[in-house]
């Protein structure tokens, strides 16, 4: 009796631990650069019709969209691209990581424990591989990436920083390489399939971030069609319509290899799409008409339109063409693909992010943080964008831009206001005080980088005052 005891307590344990490695899920990330919230075709908020383009077409990501579920309110944990690739690998915020641009003096602290190295520690079996841009100082193999294109940079997908050049446009076979990086993810899924071996794939594109590149066929097809208002570039619309195909090409690799009652593919963004087309310094002057409309301004400022992106899943029991307005950041991704891995033990310290897990089964659900709140920290000038050092908190509907060179704030109602078009700091001071205290504790908690530590504080003008010449220009366009 004991003996068949024993042997049916092994067998249970035996065949419980199987089905658990037999299920591990896979994991699909699709990382696109400067992609704004309304570049598709189908509006990333079901309740807001002009949440879209009125120009491009982008059937397939639309598609994305329908078969899964979108994020009206996904951001990005920068403006920029470097520091929310940091953020995703780390699930912490940039703030935390001392890394808040793509370039300069800040460098993060690279002893830190990555996406593939937590899955890894949950399912020995997991292979994790990274293909396209990476834009971080240390080679992905120091973070459990497996197999990688090592520390590619935006030159790796044609960026030669002319300005003229970058702007134009002009015609390639296999623009921003959407293509060949797209066939290579699909061979490495082919493989894993194969070996029956459970994977983490981020799919990293340099679309579309400039230069403007395209395939000429698909250029003379948008030529055909009438531009929008909001969208009028011939060839950006041709690039963003050939990251669609990629991305088609992608989403039947995905159903035919039989992935999808087992993997979750994740699409997002960087930061922001582009403000204007071309591109101008414009010195913290405000853009009257954005290309991220209905969000304001874009890439490298923390506006709506410089962190909300295209945010959405798809995979196993997550209802077609379902919407959470619930926000999700980028650092959230680390302790969710843990969560969905099956484990939540044992993560990094320090994280920033949680869960988004019950968002899947119930798009009201909340998304519970180490900190109420999520941070943004840009201590830059810039000349681009709002050329003036800012961070920012959400907390609810309310969002908190903060200025610290000019000791200034800007208070807003994000689930009213969306363009961020009403300041209600002086209507509402108390509630303006209390999230400037909870973001200053908050970066003080971490250290985060102050003005003069990142080697921009010192950009002062004749009477050694800080130049805030952007607030002043900002507050005099919406009032």
């Amino acid at each position: 009796m004991l003996v068949n005891r024993l042997l049916f307590i092994f067998a249970t344990v035996f065949l419980t631990v199987s089905q658990s490695l037999v299920a591990a899920p896979n994991f699909i990330l699709v990382l696109t650069d400067d992609h704004g919230w309304s570049s598709f075709s189908a509006p990333m908020d079901k309740n807001l019709p002009n949440a879209k383009s009125d120009y491009y077409q982008t059937p397939n990501m639309d598609a994305l969209l329908n078969k899964g579920m979108r994020f009206t309110n996904g951001y990005a944990a920068s403006p920029v691209c470097s520091p929310t690739r940091y953020s995703i690998q780390f699930g912490k915020t940039p703030a935390r990581l001392h890394r808040t641009r793509v370039q300069g003096k800040n460098r993060a602290d690279h002893n830190q424990i990555a996406i593939p190295q937590v899955l890894k520690a949950i399912d020995p079996r997991y292979r994790a591989v990274h293909i396209g841009k990476w834009h971080i100082d240390a080679d992905p193999d120091r973070y459990g990436y497996d197999q990688h294109d090592g520390v590619t940079k935006n030159r790796e997908g044609g960026f030669d920083n002319n300005r003229q050049r970058q702007w134009d446009g002009y015609a390639e076979d296999d623009p921003k390489r959407v293509h060949s990086l797209t066939a290579r993810a699909i061979e490495f899924m082919r493989e894993s399939v194969e070996k029956d071996q459970p994977f983490f794939l981020q799919l990293s594109h340099y679309a579309v971030h400039s230069n403007i590149v395209y395939s000429e066929a698909t250029y003379q097809n948008v030529g055909k069609r009438e531009k929008g208002k909001l969208h009028r570039n011939q060839a950006y619309a041709a690039m963003i319509e050939d990251l669609d195909l990629s991305i088609g090409t992608l989403l039947a690799a995905y159903e035919s290899l039989g992935l999808a009652e087992n993997t979750y593919l994740i699409f997002t963004a960087d930061n922001g799409g582009m403000p204007v087309l071309p591109m101008q310094l414009n010195l913290g002057r405000p853009y009257k008409k954005g290309l991220n409309s209905p969000l304001l301004r874009g890439k490298w400022d923390l506006t709506e339109g410089g962190i909300r992106v295209p945010f959405a899943i798809l995979g196993p029991g997550i209802a077609a063409n379902s919407q959470t307005d619930t926000p999700v950041v980028s650092y959230d991704l680390l302790p969710t693909l843990a969560d969905l891995a099956g484990s939540t033990q044992n993560l990094p310290k320090q994280l920033d992010g949680g869960s988004f897990r019950p968002l899947l089964n119930d798009p009201n659900a909340d998304v519970q943080r180490p900190f109420d709140g999520l941070v943004f920290h840009f201590p830059h000038y810039n000349r681009v964008g709002m050329n003036e050092p800012h961070s920012a908190i959400r907390v609810g509907d309310y969002k908190l831009i903060d200025f610290p060179a000019s000791n200034r704030r800007l208070l807003f109602d994000l689930k009213n206001d969306i363009g961020e078009s009403t300041d209600l700091s002086q209507v509402e001071p108390i509630l303006a005080n209390k999230l400037a205290t909870k973001l200053h504790d908050y970066l003080n908690s971490v250290g985060a980088e102050q003005p003069q530590g990142s080697g921009s504080w010192s950009r002062v003008g004749e009477d050694g005052k800080a130049r805030t010449h952007f607030f002043k220009r900002y507050q005099a366009d919406f009032q």
